[in-house]
């Protein structure tokens, strides 16, 4: 009986090993776990590139000739009421442009980068099971491999005598 114990907890930790090891595979041995059906999509580290909606390029599109339309306002006040606090005004309106764009720009990406950040939440919720698993099967083996070690001392304590 145990014999089989031992023999069933080594096949199921033979299991658990292959499948810790396959997010560690290479593409080429990616693509062959793949054909053979054992290979999970969400292991993928490609991402689908994020196609914003009409609606969100719409509102980019307004926020963008919104900022332009201010610059050429500074410039028009600067140079119709050439007074310091024009120029002021006028040079902070204009050198915040660039930024506020670049700002529009990268709010496009937050949704991408939340999708990846799910992917990697997903990943790491399946690689703590997978921890768990391989600590009950050394909890399970544990006894065995003492077991073991008290045979083996047994056995060289037995071969010693006999020398």
């Amino acid at each position: 009986m145990s014999s089989y114990r031992t023999s069933n907890a080594a096949r199921s930790a033979r299991k658990t090993e292959e499948g810790m090891l396959e997010p560690l595979l290479s593409e080429e041995d990616d693509d062959s776990t793949a054909a053979s059906g054992t290979s999970d999509s969400s292991a993928s580290t490609e991402f689908e590139p994020y196609k914003p909606t009409l609606m969100q390029r719409f509102k980019q599109t307004v926020v963008n000739v919104c900022l332009i339309g201010g610059v050429g306002a500074s410039a028009a006040a600067m140079v119709l009421a050439p007074a310091l606090m024009m120029f002021v005004a006028g040079g902070i309106c204009i050198a915040n442009v660039p930024y506020a764009m670049y700002k529009e720009r990268e709010l496009k990406k937050i949704p991408t980068l939340r999708a990846m950040n799910n992917k990697l939440r997903a990943d790491a919720n399946k690689l703590e099971a997978n921890v768990d698993q391989l600590s009950e099967e050394i909890d399970i083996l544990e006894p065995e491999a003492d077991r073991a070690a008290a045979v083996e001392g047994n056995l060289r304590k037995i071969a010693n005598k006999q020398h």
